[in-house]
């Protein structure tokens, strides 16, 4: 029988987020859509109920009621200030979803990490020695959000592990593999990434697992100077 209960996404408004409200949306998916900052009636996916709320700070286990599970897409974004002191979304801001789960007795969590949080050998040697130390703080928090969840006692958990993002259309045919990315398999798209979250959570797949997602991408978006240049590194 097809579970009708909603289910929660948190970063419902950032781009991966939207991504994931659109496909839900298309699969007549019921979502409970909590954002920071609500966006504005133009900017909404259909008519998903929106919630403000800052994971950091705010009471939400109320609004976790009658939720089927939750999805995060609640990430920081890269820029000199966060990567000296990123705020803690993914340490307390997990922690605090699992205690808001806990009190709602929702069992089913997915997040986002990053496959860069340990090595892989199909990342390029420059993007090691020249992105990554940069990322390093980020990385930080990511690996103990991974830890947080495998110690977490009753829960079954996802932490996605994609390449590096890119806003490209939907494909459909990301390669998905185990904790490491597929050789050639650098980049992820927001829309695939999100896909594959609604996936793992709809079909109760990956649990307590850390899946790769990435796909070839061309060689405009994979060079070294398209990398550095979302980074703003030289």
């Amino acid at each position: 029988m097809t579970d009708t209960r909603p289910i929660a996404v948190f970063g419902a408004g950032g781009k991966t987020g939207t991504e994931l409200l659109r496909r839900a949306l298309a699969r007549d998916i019921p979502i409970r859509a909590f954002e920071h900052t609500v966006p504005g009636p133009d900017e909404r996916v259909g008519d998903f109920e929106y919630i403000e709320c800052d994971v950091l700070s705010d009471d939400f286990a109320g609004d976790l009621d009658g939720c089927r599970a939750v999805i995060s897409t609640l990430g920081v974004a890269f820029g000199p200030g966060n990567a000296i002191d990123p705020p803690p979304l993914y340490s307390d801001g997990t922690r605090n979803l699992l205690g808001a789960m806990a009190q709602a007795k929702i069992d089913r969590i997915a997040v986002i990490s990053a496959a860069f949080v340990e090595h892989q050998s199909s990342v390029p040697a420059w993007f090691e020695l020249t992105a990554k130390p940069a990322l390093f703080n980020i990385l930080e928090q990511m690996r103990a959000m991974e830890a947080m969840l495998s110690d977490a006692q009753g829960i079954k958990w996802t932490a996605a592990r994609p390449g590096w993002l890119l806003d490209e259309p939907y494909t459909g045919d990301a390669v998905i593999s185990d904790e490491r990315l597929a050789e050639g398999c650098f980049r992820c798209r927001h829309a695939d990434l999100a896909a594959s979250l609604l996936d793992f959570v709809c079909e109760d797949i990956w649990i307590n697992a850390k899946p790769a997602i990435g796909r070839p991408e061309a060689e405009q978006f994979e060079s070294p100077a398209a990398i550095k240049a979302e980074l703003g590194i030289d």
